[in-house]
């Protein structure tokens, strides 16, 4: 039985006879050919040299004459900039020279979601704060580093702030990559380029260095970055701006957890509540939500722990003392706190906590019923 049709484009290489389950319909060298190909044969993909002069022209035409062909990128060389661009065209997947039989059948297979085996996926755990400046991305940061610790493996964190995130600042780096330069169609090996490893065995995705870059990435682009990040890290943190849209609805469903770091004060707790009713309506599974009271100090706070349990119905999962000082300083340093600091420790047992707990059931669309729809490396 004959396999699915390719269209080779401006390649020459034997590997092309051994990819079991295809067959070559056509081999193009000129755009003309290309087009022959594309109005004529039902193809299901076609292969195309990217260290040729007008390959990314040719990409867009490609989608211009048929929007569903798929597209396998070939490079010469490690460029990382040239990888974004062909993404940024439409390339679904990129394989490099010289070409691998295998190599090649994984990323067709990936590109036309035919992957034999099955991908196992790092746990993902999102934070959201109940207020402003309620410390959530400080929470974040240490989460990920405290499973990191726990779990003997490395942790990816994601900054989903695309506005104004904080994260590469808290470790005092300036990547020279970020999530726009991996939220198009990028895949593992692009992943490997973008993400800048810290010696913390933390694995950074940072925000947009331009806040409109940010506007450009919308909710399946943010499920693309959570997957490919997933399938590459055991773990995966992800700090949320105080807001709800698409983008960050399309993050809490992909999580088997979300953290709310909520004050002691009126409206942190009342916000808490709001929030945990509006995720309960639109179908989020209860267990899958857990409250962190952060910045606690015994007899100052008016409100009692009890008063957010009793406003969310659950008992809170962790309580972080305030040591507002030693952490201000430690953030403003680029240098995290020493694991003696009463504060790492309650973070490192609500980590602790989260590794033993089965993951949430999944959860319904609530991005629909909300009506809401939105249109790495090294350091520098």
């Amino acid at each position: 039985m004959p396999g699915k049709k390719l269209c080779v484009h401006n390649l020459d290489d034997p590997v092309f006879e051994a990819l079991e389950g295809y067959e070559v319909a056509a081999f193009t060298c000129g755009r003309q050919e290309l087009r022959t190909a594309l109005t004529s044969s039902d193809l299901a993909a076609v292969i195309i040299d990217l260290d040729t002069p007008d390959a990314l022209d040719t990409i867009v035409e490609i989608h211009e004459i048929n929007a569903s062909t798929t597209v396998i990128g070939v490079l010469g060389e490690n460029d990382v900039q040239r990888c974004i661009a062909a993404q940024r065209a439409g390339c679904s997947q990129l394989t490099s020279k010289p070409l691998n039989a295998d190599d090649l059948l994984v990323a067709l297979r990936q590109a036309l979601n035919e992957s034999t085996e099955p991908i196992e996926l790092g746990r993902s755990i999102a934070v959201i704060g109940s207020s402003g400046g309620s410390g959530a991305t400080t929470l974040a940061c240490y989460l990920a580093m405290s499973l990191a610790d726990l779990s003997k493996s490395s942790v990816a964190i994601v900054d989903v702030d695309f506005e104004f995130g904080t994260v590469a600042k808290l470790w005092d780096v300036n990547p020279r990559y970020t999530i726009a330069d991996f939220a198009g169609n990028g895949d593992g090996l692009l992943l490997e380029e973008v993400v800048l490893e810290l010696p913390c065995g933390i694995g950074l995705l940072p925000r947009p260095k331009q806040i409109e870059e940010g506007q450009a990435i919308d909710e399946a682009r943010m499920r693309h970055v959570i997957q490919a990040t997933r399938s590459a890290y055991p773990h995966l943190v992800m700090d949320l701006p105080r807001k709800l849209d698409a983008v960050t609805g399309c993050v809490i469903q992909e999580s088997e957890k979300l953290i709310v770091v909520v004050e002691l004060t009126v409206v942190g707790i009342y916000n808490a509540g709001r929030l945990n009713e509006t995720l309960t309506r639109f179908g989020i599974p209860p267990e899958t939500v857990e409250f962190v009271v952060n910045r606690y100090r015994k007899n100052v706070h008016s409100l009692s722990v009890e008063s957010l349990e009793n406003t969310v119905g659950k008992k809170v999962l962790g309580v972080v003392p305030n040591h507002y000082k030693s952490i201000l300083e430690a953030n403003d340093m680029g240098q995290p706190v020493s694991g003696k600091n009463p504060v790492r420790k309650a973070i490192s047992d609500i980590a602790s906590k989260l590794c033993r707990v089965e993951p949430g059931a999944s959860s319904g669309s609530w991005i629909a019923n909300l009506g809401l729809h939105l249109g790495a490396n090294k350091d520098a």
